[in-house]
């Protein structure tokens, strides 16, 4: 089911849909993590979660690209908990190679009580996001 829920309308690329136990987030193939956009990311996150009564989102991606510093991925990291806690986030990006960076952003998010990890594929990460469904 498609809410209609588009980031177009704040500048953004990408589309999130309620889907049975998750919320699905498609970003736009090559979309920037920079951070103006994940402020406006994980508050849209939030809402949509929110009006759906959702905890658990699907992130998925091609070729996402992260302009972020480690203190800014620390302050997302502080963001998203601040926004939902309890969250957690499957972010299955083909083509994005995860660092020490991505570590710590989990860190990070795992102290303030949000689950996030990284996947190449989408049925590994529902499989881990606990959804017992296939994209």
């Amino acid at each position: 089911m498609n809410t209609g829920d588009s980031g177009s309308r704040q500048g953004l690329n990408l589309t999130l849909e309620p889907r049975e136990g998750y919320l699905y987030l498609h970003l736009a193939p090559g979309f920037e993590a920079t951070p103006e956009t994940m402020a406006r990311v994980w508050t849209a996150i939030s809402e949509a979660c929110r009006r759906n009564n959702l905890r658990r989102v699907l992130a998925d991606g091609e070729n996402v690209q992260r302009k972020l510093t480690p203190m800014e991925s620390y302050d997302h990291a502080a963001l998203a908990a601040r926004l939902l806690p309890g969250l957690t986030v499957a972010c299955c990006f083909r083509g994005y190679q995860t660092d020490e960076q991505t570590e710590f952003f989990k860190t990070a998010a795992m102290n303030r009580g949000v689950r996030i990890e990284f996947f190449d594929d989408l049925d590994a990460a529902l499989r881990w996001l606990g959804t017992g469904l296939k994209a």
